[in-house]
């Protein structure tokens, strides 16, 4: 592209989950000095991990001023589950601009949903819904962005959210991720911003607590099973030693 061409935010929280059978809209939100930027038109294409085409240039509709995609359950209900999928969003963002966004995806069985909501929050912290901005009806926006983080923090680490069956195990990592970012938010937008720098530091620790004692069920060979004897951490271990040694009293040989 041209360094004069306009540079555009494709907004995509994380890698698409598509549930296989399952009706859901796709969508590709863009934005520019943020604000969101209505596409003209657009098309989705939809790639297996094989390169199989699932979707081939299909229309989008341009809904909210994003360009929507309804995908139908029939389409992907006698396909394998598997990662590696590429959507490609070509949008015609002006009369003479065509921009291609691209993002990650994967069949899965299921989506993993957080389990706390705004009340969790206020069982923390009675006074917060008296702290909300004017026009603001809830900590929404601040449950998403740590959701996001933490399960991307998942991914990172080399487990896959969608195979986690035990969504509850991350109720205390999000809860103190959440507050943290609130009273981070706080410490600049409110008065008093020692307290909230105070209470941002402490969820902050209690987020870096919960992320280590992470233990969940995991659907290891995407089977829909729960084995209730072996749990997963956030993060995957790899044991560093050498091929065929055999531990003594000096190490190992």
């Amino acid at each position: 592209m041209s360094i004069s061409e306009t540079l555009y935010t494709a907004r995509f929280r994380s890698g698409e989950t598509i549930e296989r059978g399952r009706n859901q809209d796709l969508t590709c939100p863009v934005y520019r000095a943020g604000a969101l930027v209505a596409p003209l038109s657009g098309t989705l294409t939809v790639y297996r991990a094989d390169g199989t085409v699932v979707v081939n240039a299909a229309a989008v509709t341009i809904t909210g001023s994003v360009a929507t995609y309804a995908l139908l359950g029939t389409v992907t209900t006698s396909l394998a589950l598997e990662e590696g999928w590429l959507l490609e969003w070509t949008l015609q963002m002006t009369a003479t601009m065509q921009n291609v966004f691209r993002n990650d995806g994967a069949l899965v069985r299921r989506t993993l949903y957080p389990v706390i909501t705004d009340a969790d929050l206020f069982q923390r912290h009675s006074d917060l819904p008296a702290l909300l901005a004017t026009g603001t009806t809830s900590y929404q926006s601040y449950l998403d962005e740590a959701w996001g983080t933490l399960t991307n923090r998942i991914t990172a680490q080399g487990r896959r959210p969608y195979l986690i069956i035990q969504p509850s195990a991350l109720r205390d990592a999000h809860l103190a991720l959440t507050l943290q970012l609130i009273f981070l938010d706080f410490q600049t937008s409110a008065g008093e911003g020692g307290r909230w720098q105070a209470l941002a530091e402490h969820y902050g620790r209690a987020y870096t607590e919960a992320w280590g004692q992470l233990r969940f069920s995991y659907d290891e060979s995407d089977e829909n099973k729960v084995n209730p004897n072996t749990k997963k951490s956030g993060t995957s271990t790899v044991w560093l030693n050498g091929r065929g040694g055999y531990p003594n009293f000096g190490g190992w040989y």
